[in-house]
């Protein structure tokens, strides 16, 4: 049996995390009107050491564990959900690309201490790539990739047209054509831009297939798949979202003069703000209960079972789920405060826009449901987002 790796220590990150919290806040509103990270929080979040996370331990990297990521991720979603979800796409586009490409590329990118920044597409495989002398010829249409002004590189990923082989192909940045054409109702910090590949040339060693049964560096508990990996880093972006606006509807009530009649003092609201408390622990211990047994698992070089995945994806579904509850609750109660622009209105817009991504849409809770309920043929099982079900034989008359 496989010993475990001995866990990171995120001790000192967690405590720089505090430290720039003052900062992250107050520039917070410049970073939505330039939709991306001012330059201020863009050097403090590379001095932090947040960027390297999930970076295999061996290129200089935390490699945290799930259980470590989940804190992490949530401590900063709760300062600012755009910045949480930005940093969450980075660290798993980076630490992808780390783990999985060759050894040459690896000794390029990591050079003389350099640190690389990833973004991009590294599980919607739209691209088309043509196998050449050398590598492939890439062309593609990607969207929706947080943190690529701050990037380096950007993930393209593709079939092979003659193979149907899906790969992932890194190229710097300037290989392609960024579309500045982010305008959405919340979430926009993050730059979350389109990009456009025309015919780039992607040398082999620079092109690498992805899922835990590639990976060639990093802890073994972090050999997950991309959609788990995804759903991880979400889970904790929605609990230190919903928590954060929690805190936010906490302090309201506090300002209010409770001889006076405002909705955050009623009873009911007492009663509805107790609910979604209690919803956002219980989410977070089952995150914890069903990430602490992956891990175990993990860490003998097994790999999950069906159950385990299901609950993995179930857990970052109900997170989601819960965190737009609790923007609801804002809504109802809050009044003038979320009509106006501020903090409750803007983590009520993020949690809305973080809320559709497909990892943690309300059908992936169905498809979870569907198989914990044991009325799946055998040999239903995950693929990277979606449930792939075999068909049932034919009855016979």
């Amino acid at each position: 049996m496989t010993s475990p790796t001995p866990p990171a220590d995120t001790t000192a990150l967690l405590a720089r995390l505090d430290t720039i919290r003052p900062l992250l806040l107050s520039e917070a509103p410049d970073s939505e009107r330039l939709r991306r990270p001012t330059p201020a929080v863009q050097d403090a979040l590379r001095d932090s050491g947040i960027l390297e996370l999930t970076v295999p331990a061996e290129l200089g990297g935390l490699d945290a564990s799930p259980l470590q990521i989940l804190e992490v991720m949530e401590k900063l979603s709760h300062t600012d959900a755009s910045l949480g979800w930005l940093v969450r796409s980075l660290t798993s586009e980076t630490a992808t690309a780390a783990a999985h490409l060759g050894d040459e590329a690896v000794a390029a990118l990591f050079a003389d201490g350099a640190e690389p920044l990833v973004a991009g597409q590294s599980t919607s495989f739209t691209g088309r790539a043509v196998r050449v002398t050398g590598g492939c010829r890439v062309s593609g249409d990607w969207q929706f990739a947080p943190g690529v002004s701050m990037a380096t590189h950007l993930n393209l990923s593709a079939t092979v047209e003659s193979t149907g082989e899906r790969v992932v192909c890194l190229v710097p940045r300037s290989a392609v054509r960024i579309s500045d054409n982010w305008d959405m109702l919340g979430l926009r910090a993050t730059a979350s831009l389109d990009y456009r590949a025309e015919d780039v040339f992607v040398e082999d060693a620079y092109i690498y297939a992805i899922g835990p049964g590639h990976a060639r560096r990093g802890r073994p508990e972090n050999r997950l798949s991309p959609a788990l990996s995804a759903g991880l880093h979400q889970a904790a972006w929605s609990q230190g979202v919903g928590r954060r606006m929690l805190d936010e509807l906490r302090d309201l009530t506090l300002s209010r003069n409770p001889a006076h009649e405002s909705p955050v003092t009623s009873d009911e609201f007492f009663g509805e703000f107790a609910r979604h408390f209690s919803h956002v622990r219980g989410t977070m211990a089952l995150l914890r209960d069903t990430w602490r047994d992956n891990e175990e698992t993990l860490s003998t070089g097994a790999r999950l079972s069906d159950e385990q995945e299901t609950m993995s994806r179930l857990a970052c579904s109900l997170a989601g789920r819960t965190a737009v509850e609790i923007s609801q609750l804002v809504h109802r109660f809050a009044g003038a405060r979320v009509m106006r622009d501020g903090v409750l209105q803007r983590f009520f817009r993020d949690s809305h826009a973080g809320s559709q991504h497909r990892g943690s849409s309300h059908i992936v809770t169905q498809k979870c449901g569907r198989m914990l309920s044991g009325t799946l043929p055998a040999g239903a099982h995950w693929g990277f987002f979606d449930l792939i079900v075999p068909e049932r034989p034919a009855a016979h008359a």
